[in-house]
């Protein structure tokens, strides 16, 4: 007798028809934040068309991914978001190449203003949520190290 429901296998999982190996969506979390890296080096740097690229290479590596998982959420979230900053920050800085600076300086000073306070801001953000990852992983490995010498230590004596 078959069954029609999901159903959960020792090497791979099965979801709505759809098998995806173990590792599936850390390997995808693990590349969106590689792009994500990117982008927040780019916003830093003042360089919204490249860092809207990278974003969108974000957004279109999570979007593969469970849809109900925090982690992936979180990441898919930061992905989106990054997005909308590039290109708000692409729109202000073209807007602002198109104002004449004779006629409308304080214009064009407002628009550098606001797309370089976008960049930084949201910038800062990505690269300290990002750097707080890095953290938790160091925390992680020292935490196992640890237990090991400590069960080595018990061992031994």
């Amino acid at each position: 007798m078959s069954s029609k429901g999901p159903t959960l296998t020792i090497n791979s999982k099965t979801i709505l028809g759809e098998t995806t190996p173990d590792g599936f969506n850390r390997t995808k979390r693990k590349y969106a934040r590689l792009f994500l890296w990117l982008t927040s080096l780019l916003l830093l740097t003042s360089h919204p068309l490249l860092s809207l690229v990278t974003s969108t290479c974000a957004v279109y590596t999570m979007h593969g991914g469970t849809w109900f998982s925090h982690k992936n959420f979180k990441w898919m979230s930061a992905s989106v978001i990054s997005f909308c900053i590039s290109l708000y920050s692409l729109t202000l800085s073209v807007e602002s190449n198109f104002v004449d600076e004779e006629r409308a300086y304080e214009l064009k000073a407002v628009l550098e203003m606001k797309h370089r306070a976008a960049e930084m801001i949201w910038g800062g953000i990505l690269l300290l949520c990002l750097g707080l990852t890095v953290k938790e992983q160091i925390d992680g490995v020292v935490a196992r190290s640890s237990s090991m010498v400590v069960e080595k230590n018990k061992k031994q004596t």
